[in-house]
């Protein structure tokens, strides 16, 4: 009976591996085997990639942080593989860590790491749920942060898709303002794509034909034949050759494939007479554009 019990303790011994303190160990020994092994460069460029979001990935980029306390190089790598797992707790609270200056890649990198963040908040909550209005309000200041550190039109117009996919009406009004005032030719093409895919051929036209006050030669011809085409889109041909007469620049009125177009508008609108001046005038018979504004 005796020998029994002692088999019997000798197994319950042996059932332990490590305590919890050599277990730890082991883990921080073979984080730091990996550092010794790989060049710490190398092993960046692995763990960068946004596809990779593994815990074990979450661990090397953290060992690496604390051993070079929270080089910003080290920082950004971690918080994309968080906001790749969706861990938008975590990701905050590492990115409250950066400190010192960023260099301007860093910067926009940060940028865009936070309105990632900001975007993966509102996505995970409901209209109905009491934390809408806060993460709205975080998302959307985020974008005007971004606006201001110089935000592109295309970027804008990005923001203004995920908002909407997000159900942020406040934020796509905005977005579409914004878009609509800014007095530059790539805001006027955006705006007008905007609210062309609304079917809202006037608003399309008259963002490309403000567009044109500000735009170079090049882009002037492109946004004036993308506002009468904005028109024409509608079936809306008698306001596009208004609108076509009314916005030809003497500049334009020489281009002899502006006017071979304003003769075929002409005629989908059934004003001959029209057709007949364009003639004239892309043969060199006339210069007078005046000629050519549409009577009532």
């Amino acid at each position: 009976m005796r020998w029994n019990l002692s088999a019997d303790n000798y197994h319950k011994t042996r059932e332990r591996f490590a305590g919890p303190l050599a277990i730890g160990g082991l883990v921080a020994a073979g984080l730091l085997l990996l550092l010794v092994l790989y060049p710490e460069k190398s092993l960046l460029k692995l763990l960068e990639n946004p596809e990779v979001s593994s815990p074990a990935q979450q661990r090397y980029l953290e060992a690496l942080l604390h051993l070079r306390n929270g080089e910003t190089e080290l920082l950004i790598p971690l918080v994309r593989s968080y906001l790749a797992a969706g861990c938008t707790e975590k990701a905050a609270a590492a990115l409250s860590l950066q400190r010192g200056r960023l260099s301007a890649e860093q910067f926009k990198t940060v940028m865009v790491l936070q309105y990632e963040l900001r975007r993966q908040e509102l996505e995970w909550v409901s209209l109905d749920e009491p934390g809408w209005e806060n993460a709205q309000q975080n998302y959307a200041a985020q974008i005007e942060k971004m606006h201001k550190a110089g935000a592109t039109p295309q970027e804008l117009a990005r923001y203004l898709a995920d908002a909407r996919r997000l159900g942020d009406g406040i934020t796509v009004q905005k977005l579409e303002a914004l878009l609509g005032s800014d007095a530059d030719t790539a805001s006027a093409e955006v705006a007008a794509a905007i609210a062309l895919g609304k079917g809202d051929y006037r608003g399309a036209a008259a963002f490309c034909f403000k567009g044109m006050q500000v735009a170079q030669a090049d882009q002037k011809r492109r946004l004036f034949l993308a506002g009468v085409g904005a028109l024409q889109s509608g079936n809306l041909v008698q306001e596009a050759l208004v609108a076509a007469e009314m916005n030809l620049t003497s500049d334009l009125a020489k281009d002899r494939g502006i006017l071979k177009y304003l003769v075929k508008l002409s005629l989908a609108a059934n004003r001959p007479d029209k057709a007949q001046l364009y003639v004239r005038i892309a043969l060199g018979y006339s210069s007078d554009v005046d000629k050519a504004r549409v009577q009532p």
